[in-house]
């Protein structure tokens, strides 16, 4: 087996879901990076996997290790980079550290197996030509979510989301797109997996929204319908909600207006 670094897919949650590469790799490998060491141990000991060194790698870590990784394969080491669930980098630690090591022309694989992208997806329900888009986590200031979607329509959303921002994140996707449809998933792959599907008649009925647990949720949403009238009070409440300076980013999209316009509006109704 070539020297280098594995970029090992895990199970989302159901650990019958590892591939036998993957579980081939990680028993060769002289070092495995992980995310948290407590949490990766339980797989590794599900599958008696003792042979490697375990140890952290976070974004945080490059600099004080990518020269140690970099050295390590240049000796002839196998090292294995895996996340807490899933398909590594996807959202996770590892960006700097593979630009580095090709760079530095040194081996890298993949080794493809879940991924609760794919799996959102797949049991999303889209069925259009809308293109997909993962935005991995949207932010958590409900102006700076508003930016993120601002331009986006007529497209398939992915995006991941905790308990404690799912029922903001679903608003502001409705507030963009009132005809929008979102599909929750839930404990992917786990005993107690749930699909929630809603529109924003649906959800006012059942929000919030509690549940506990890992989510990816997809959303499709529609050509947005521009409107050309905007009401000072509209302005008003904007203003109040999402700041002065945010308003332009919200407002170009959604109602296609231009930045000298609106701040002739804002002047204007200031002055009133």
């Amino acid at each position: 087996m070539k020297p280098g670094l594995y970029i090992v897919s895990t199970p989302i949650g159901n650990l019958g879901d590892i591939t036998l590469r993957a579980l081939d790799i990680l028993k060769k490998s002289d070092i495995i990076f992980c995310e948290n060491t407590k949490h990766s141990m339980k797989l590794l000991k599900h599958f008696e996997i003792n042979n490697a060194i375990l140890e952290k790698y976070t974004d945080h870590d490059f600099d004080k290790k990518h020269i140690k990784i970099k050295d390590a394969i240049s000796s002839g080491k196998i090292i294995s980079l895996i996340s807490d669930a899933g398909a590594p980098l996807i959202s996770d630690p590892g960006g700097r550290l593979i630009k580095f090591l090709f760079e530095e022309k040194l081996n890298i694989e993949t080794i493809p197996g879940p991924s609760s992208i794919i799996s959102a997806i797949q049991l999303s329900g889209f069925f259009n030509s809308h293109p997909i888009i993962f935005l991995g986590f949207l932010p958590k200031k409900e102006a700076q979510k508003v930016k993120a979607l601002s331009n986006i329509t007529n497209a398939n959303l992915v995006f991941f989301t905790t308990s404690s921002q799912l029922n903001k994140d679903i608003q502001v996707i409705f507030n963009h797109d009132q005809d929008a449809k979102i599909v929750i998933l839930n404990e992917i792959t786990k005993k107690f997996e749930k699909r929630i599907s809603i529109t924003k008649e649906g959800y006012e009925k059942i929000s919030p929204i509690v549940l506990k647990g890992e989510f990816v949720v997809c959303a499709e949403l529609n050509p947005i319908k521009i409107k050309k009238n905007i009401t000072d009070d509209q302005v008003k409440k904007d203003i109040e909600k999402f700041g002065e300076k945010n308003l332009y980013e919200i407002y170009r999209s959604k109602y296609n207006i231009k930045r000298n316009d609106l701040y002739k509006k804002i002047l204007k109704i200031k002055n009133k």
